[in-house]
């Protein structure tokens, strides 16, 4: 069988633009089918089922759960078998348990069921695992891959709630719900198929076990580092997405505006990410990473005080930039100091944990609203996080 063809990347030395292409829509139609989507459907599930919003956000919450759980799952598949064997398993599992879910009637069975269904998804499609394949994929130009994968991965929000809205008006929420199962198993079979054809992302030699390899790198100084800085700066960055539609709306802006601000924030995540191929080329990865997180946290600092639209306008700008070079970057510095033969285990590892600090950043972030009467106090801290986050990461002599 022939080789998918390649094309020569900007320093010359290959790059699978065709195989991160299918990686790219597995990423916007996998994060699309519920982590962006699920919000669009809800006020019509809880009509359709009668039923308060707890016990269906219930699914959402089991997905989250288990996207981290399951991720570490499918990334010691990836550097035992390459990554035919979770996409697989993916395509087979995830769309399938989510298509038996918009068939039911009772709200409680279809949330377990939309979860159990979605976290296998998320599990085998997210950027942990396909962000690992695209740098197995272009050994010697792996920046390039990761930061092409987020390029891609930028449009997930931008296409898929729209899209979502539409489908959702058309044809209604559980005709949407099938849809989206359908259209994420194509292109998980897609990617089985024709991202790993020669088995060029198997692992060398992978550690004997999960628990070995964590803790083989977690004895690694720059590894601690990395992981202390990626968990501390999710805190802030979570922050910033669950508060900045209703901080602009406490300063004054209309509800309509800073909806669409916050869509064009999603927009000006390109700006971090169409320009690190060249950046990359004259900074090291960490310097840039330290500077993104700085970045996100002056867009937090800017946020807290966006009585106005101009000063929004610059939250989206500088926001938008830094959130955006922030994901590639966390791809490309953790292949850099991760050890390469267990890095997709250890990626699933960091988005397991990551999770975890996701989900409590805005909960700290209401205790501290609650205690000091003001959303901008939030911010502050949100900013202060991120800002220990960049910090933590300057070398040391242990490094």
């Amino acid at each position: 069988m022939a080789r998918i063809p390649l094309i020569r990347s900007f320093n010359g030395s290959p790059l699978p633009v065709i195989q991160i292409g299918i990686l790219g829509l597995l990423t916007i139609f996998s994060y699309g089918s519920w982590f962006y989507g699920f919000g669009v459907l809800l006020d019509d599930m809880t009509t359709d089922f009668d039923s308060g919003v707890g016990v269906l956000t219930l699914g959402y919450t089991i997905a989250q759960i288990l996207t981290g759980v399951l991720g570490m799952v499918a990334g010691r598949m990836l550097d035992q078998f390459g990554s035919r064997v979770p996409f697989a398993i993916g395509a087979l599992l995830g769309p399938t348990i989510v298509f038996l879910a918009s068939m039911q009637s009772n709200p409680t069975v279809f949330s377990i069921l939309f979860g159990i269904g979605s976290g296998v998804i998320g599990a085998t499609s997210f950027y942990h695992l396909t962000q690992t394949v695209a740098a197995r994929l272009a050994v010697g130009n792996e920046s390039r891959a990761i930061a092409l994968l987020t390029i891609w991965g930028a449009f997930a929000s931008p296409i898929l709630i729209p899209v979502t809205e539409v489908m959702r008006q058309s044809f209604g929420w559980r005709n949407t719900v099938r849809s989206s199962a359908v259209v994420v198993a194509l292109v998980l079979v897609a990617a089985a198929l024709f991202v790993d054809r020669d088995l060029a992302t198997r692992s060398r030699s992978p550690s004997a076990s999960s628990r070995l390899a964590v803790a083989e790198a977690w004895n690694l100084p720059q590894v601690r580092r990395y992981a202390v800085s990626s968990f501390v700066s999710s805190f802030g960055t979570s922050i910033i997405m669950v508060l900045q539609i209703p901080v602009m709306v406490a300063g004054g802006i209309e509800r309509s505006t800073a909806a669409s601000l916050a869509g064009a924030r999603g927009f000006a995540q390109l700006l971090g990410r169409l320009p690190l191929g060249l950046v990359l080329s004259r900074w090291p990865t960490r310097n840039i990473l330290i500077g993104a997180k700085i970045l996100v946290a002056v867009g937090a600092l800017l946020l807290s005080i966006s009585s106005n639209l101009f000063v929004a306008i610059l939250f989206v700008v500088v926001g938008g930039i830094g959130i955006g070079a922030v994901s590639p970057l966390d791809g490309i510095y953790a292949r850099e100091v991760l050890p390469a033969q267990d890095l997709g285990t250890l990626m699933g590892s960091m988005h397991f944990f990551g999770g975890f600090t996701s989900g409590f950043g805005p909960l700290i972030g209401a205790v501290i609203i609650d205690v000091t009467g003001r959303d901008s106090s939030a911010l502050v801290f949100a900013a202060l996080m991120l800002l220990i986050g960049a910090v933590w990461l300057l070398p040391s002599k242990s490094d």
